[in-house]
């Protein structure tokens, strides 16, 4: 894969394997830290109760929450308390089915309802507004102020999205020949991310690969870079030994390593992705630079407070997380995100 040498973005010190491909360098010199938490919402709180966390977007006055198995929107605010529901289970409008992914929308929601195949657009207030039908099985969705809407799934196979818009549906964003998988004429759902940016770039996070593939409005590849080489590495292999374990690739749709992507307010990316390093620091996460080619964790530090390490992390900017309840997978914490320095995460 010569060609994304010349592809990736410059500014830093990228890490180029013997084969030409270009992967994100993991610093080692700086990190974000989650800190103590200050705000829960009780999973026996009897002013809400979920079914199962499918997705958590954070607004400007609080959170909106998809529950998939209790299928409707939940309104958080600030404090994690509960302000609004919305929608119910069903067909008409407003309703839902499976909701199971959300996006920003200018100054709106966009909800991915698999269950339907659509995507409703919300208000920030909840307020629904229209929806629309989208084509194949979808696995993420970001609205571009150009394109409109783009959907990640299976509707075009020699391409990552679909771009669905009232005169019809197209393929946008062709899958460079180096990164397709031979899947051997058998069924796969790609399970690839994608996210817009403020300077309108489309990213997508390619599942099967795990590089950062962008794109121009036009069409037009922008650059490809892996993520870190050793993070990779592991990810990928767990991958296998999950198909191997349910009886070999024809038995598995697909697998997703990374289960978010979200654009940050200064251009760069959060991709939400756990590993356990050697040293016992917990990486949650991973905030991408594709000027640099840096990739900064964000960690849960070697001796900090564990009891929540191991639930999802939803972010709010970089500066505060929202933590799943590990065991009940339904109750929240928020806590501080804090720059620090790679050192203070082993003495803490």
């Amino acid at each position: 894969m010569a060609g994304a040498i010349g592809l990736a973005g410059c500014g830093g010190a990228p890490e180029a394997g013997d084969d030409g491909w270009i992967f994100f360098s993991e610093s080692t010199g700086q990190a974000y830290e989650i800190g103590l938490s200050n705000a829960r919402l009780d999973p026996l709180d009897e002013r809400v109760s979920f079914g199962s966390i499918a997705d958590m977007l954070a607004t400007p006055s609080g959170y909106f929450v998809a529950d998939g198995l209790d299928p409707r929107i939940v309104l958080l605010d600030r404090n994690l308390d509960p302000v609004r529901v919305l929608g119910r289970e069903g067909e008409g409008p407003g309703e839902y089915k499976f909701p199971s992914r959300l996006a920003r929308a200018d100054d709106g929601i966009l909800v991915l309802d698999r269950g339907n195949g659509r995507v409703a657009y919300l208000t920030l207030e909840g307020d629904f507004v229209a929806s629309q039908r989208i084509p194949g099985l979808a696995s993420d969705i970001a609205l571009h102020p150009e394109l409109g809407l783009l959907v990640a799934g299976d509707a075009f196979p020699d391409h990552y999205l679909a771009r669905v818009t009232a005169q019809g549906d197209t393929a946008f964003g062709r899958i460079p020949e180096e990164l397709r998988v031979d899947v051997g004429g058998w069924f796969r759902w790609p399970m690839d991310l994608v996210t817009v940016t403020a300077d309108a770039m489309i990213h997508i996070l390619d599942a099967d690969q795990l590089a950062l593939v962008s794109f121009r409005p036009d069409g037009e590849l922008a650059s490809v870079t892996f993520l870190p080489r050793d993070l990779r590495a592991s990810k990928l292999e767990s991958a296998q030994e999950a198909e191997e374990t349910f009886g070999g690739p024809t038995r598995v749709l697909g697998t997703q390593s990374v289960t978010t992507l979200r654009p940050l307010d200064d251009g760069r990316l959060f991709a939400r992705i756990m590993s356990v390093r050697p040293d016992s620091v917990i990486t949650k996460g991973l905030v991408l630079d594709p000027e640099r080619l840096e990739a900064i964790p964000l960690v849960f530090p070697a001796g900090g407070d564990r009891s929540w390490s191991r639930g999802r992390v939803y972010i709010d900017g970089l500066e505060r997380a929202v933590l799943l309840d590990p065991g009940t997978g339904v109750g929240f914490a928020a806590a501080r995100i804090e720059p620090v320095g790679a050192g203070r995460m082993m003495v803490r």
